[in-house]
């Protein structure tokens, strides 16, 4: 449909999904509020509503999600062509977004910019990501 975006998870070499892992870690009702939420982004991307998306820095985006009396965010970024891609996720236990989950999501994100999920699958180049993005 016209104006949709495409979701894209951002990848580490060895395969694992950081916001997939951490969505499917959780109960499945919680799990299925979130994909739901997710696939809401898809549907209205940047117009979705503001009380559902924070911009944190200049580049990283929080899903704001809430099921009962628990508060979860799901961080993404935005690319051209109307691409959203999430990097991670956490369950929100501070007033305040973690600066350390900030700090991960733009890590994430550059390794996403440098490698767009596409890896050799080499023993060396997968050491030499690790070492550089510190993951």
């Amino acid at each position: 449909m016209k104006g949709e975006f495409t979701i894209e998870y951002v990848q580490l070499p060895n395969g694992r999904s950081p916001a997939r892992d951490f969505i499917d870690s959780l109960d499945d009702p919680t799990a299925a509020r979130i994909d739901a939420f997710v696939e809401r982004l898809r549907t209205c991307g940047n117009r979705m509503q503001g009380k559902f998306v924070k911009k944190l820095s200049s580049d990283i985006f929080e899903l704001r999600i809430k099921q009962f009396d628990r508060i979860f965010r799901v961080l993404f970024f935005y690319q051209p062509g109307a691409l959203i891609v999430v990097t991670s996720g956490f369950q929100k236990e501070t007033q305040l977004t973690p600066p350390a989950e900030i700090a991960k999501a733009e890590q994430l994100r550059r390794l996403w910019i440098t490698y767009r999920n596409r890896y050799t699958r080499s023993r060396n180049e997968t050491e030499a990501i690790r070492k550089e993005f510190g993951i």
